[in-house]
This record gives structure tokens, C-alpha cells and sequence, in this order.
């Protein structure tokens, strides 16, 4: 009889531990979890990888920096979960305050969609132009003006945003009316290497909403295979604009256009 109740009593005691194993897996969070805040098992777990999600705080791959109601200046901590998918992001660099943060990260080649990881953020006033580039498996869009921004914060922060203040990265089908029309003000940007067509309208002085890079290619300032520097002008209207080959490009002929631009 006692070496019955013994039995008894230890099976019993078994099934606790089973049971309890499994209360504690599906409260857990990470991939199958369903809220953040139960995303830390406790201490007798072993700890998350480093490029899993930290000690920030959790942050969906939707979510973009307007959503943090934070206040220029303010640094904040995020953490993205594994398993992310891409979200529209603005900038290069230097993004919108409504581009995903995540994705960002992932374009700035901070994370990666599979595995996530925790960030940090600086809030920053807005500017009167984004830059466009392709990082990482992410390619972002331009921008005109936006009323706030973000950037992420590592030990060359600062130099890459100086790299975008001085030169704007561009893509290829990025055209100048991107920017604020100003008749004589100029824009440096930069384009990629390995360029892609894409409409141009005019010879020597173009439709503003022609490609700067493929413009810059068709007046000799540019190459389509190393890309690089391109400076514009932006110019008033003109009545009529010719097209013609030029350098491998061919521009087209348009009519009156209220907008131009030449490359310096």
C-alpha cells in the first residue's frame, strides 16, 4: 500500500510540472504570442539571442514615429519583433516621422526582417527634403517637405545625416519635382551606380518633373554606370522643350511647362 501511494503521488506530481511547463510556454509571447508584455519568460529562461528583440520597448513593424507622440530631441528604445514584414518608409538616413520605424532599421541595415532586434530613435524636426535610396532589401521613397523626422542613433549618426544634408540621395526615376520650387536655387543630390532609364523631358534645361539622374547623364554630368554627385538649378517656365539623344539617352519633346531645371 505505501509503495502505491507513492506511485500515486508522484504521477500526480509529474502531471503538475507538464501542465505548468505548458501555462508558461503559451504566455511566453515571441512568435506565437499575442501580447508584448508577455514576451519575457522569466528568469529560469535562457536569455534572447542579441539580435532578438530587447529591452525596448515592443513595437509592431507598422508602427511609425508620429505614433510615439514624443518630442524633438527625445531619444526612445524599440524593439521589433522577429518575423517583420515592409512598411512604407520615406528618406534615407533622415526619415519622415510617419515612415516605419522597423523598416527603416531594416534599410539602415540596423535588423533584419527575420530576426528583429531593438533600436534606438532620435525625434528631430522636420526638413524640406527626403532622399530616396536601396539598402538592405528596402527601398524607400522621397519626399518633399514633412513637419517632423527621425533618425537612429549609433556612433556615426551624425555623419551619415551630414552626408545627407551635403548630397540628397536619389533613384534613378526620382524626378526634381520632388522639391520646393524656388526659380534659382540649386540642390546637390546623389545618384546610385548601376543606372535605370527613365523619362526625360527637353536638352539642357528640363521639365521639372524629368529624372534628375537620367538628365544628368543626357548633359554629360553623369555617368548611368557610377552614378555620383549631380548638382540642378532650378529655372521659370519655358514655351516649348526639344528632345534629343545624347551620352545613350533619349529625352522627348514636351510643350509649355510652368517648371525647369538645368544641371550644373
Amino acid at each position: 500500500m505505501l509503495l502505491l501511494t507513492a506511485i500515486v503521488f508522484g504521477d500526480a506530481g509529474c502531471s503538475k510540472i507538464k501542465n505548468d511547463n505548458s501555462t508558461a510556454t503559451a504566455s511566453e509571447g515571441g512568435h506565437g504570442g499575442s501580447s508584448p508584455e508577455n514576451s519575457n519568460p522569466g528568469p529560469s529562461s535562457p536569455p534572447a539571442a542579441p539580435s532578438a528583440a530587447g529591452e525596448g520597448k515592443p513595437t509592431t513593424w507598422e508602427a511609425n514615429a508620429t505614433s510615439l507622440n514624443g518630442k524633438d530631441g527625445e531619444t526612445l528604445t524599440l524593439a521589433c519583433a522577429p518575423g517583420g514584414t515592409a512598411h512604407s518608409v520615406w528618406g534615407s538616413d533622415i526619415y519622415t516621422s510617419d515612415s516605419s520605424i522597423c523598416t527603416a532599421a531594416v534599410h539602415s541595415g540596423l535588423i533584419t526582417f527575420q530576426q528583429g532586434g531593438t533600436v534606438t530613435v532620435e525625434l528631430r524636426s522636420g526638413r524640406s527634403i527626403y532622399g530616396a535610396s536601396e539598402r538592405n532589401g528596402v527601398t524607400t521613397s522621397d519626399y518633399g517637405s514633412y513637419q517632423h523626422s527621425f533618425v537612429f542613433k549609433t556612433p556615426n549618426t551624425e555623419a551619415l545625416v551630414r552626408e545627407a544634408d551635403d548630397q540628397t540621395p536619389v533613384l534613378w526615376n526620382t524626378p526634381a519635382s520632388m522639391v520646393s520650387f524656388e526659380p534659382g536655387k540649386t540642390y546637390k543630390f546623389k545618384g546610385p551606380s548601376g543606372g535605370k532609364e527613365s523619362a526625360v523631358w527637353g536638352t539642357d534645361i528640363y521639365t521639372l518633373d524629368s529624372s534628375i539622374c537620367n538628365a544628368a547623364v543626357h548633359a554629360g554630368k553623369l555617368t548611368s554606370e557610377g552614378g555620383g554627385p549631380v548638382t540642378i538649378e532650378l529655372r521659370p517656365a519655358e514655351s516649348s522643350y526639344k528632345g534629343t539623344t545624347r551620352n545613350g539617352i533619349k529625352s522627348n519633346d514636351y510643350g509649355a511647362y510652368g517648371q525647369s531645371f538645368v544641371v550644373k
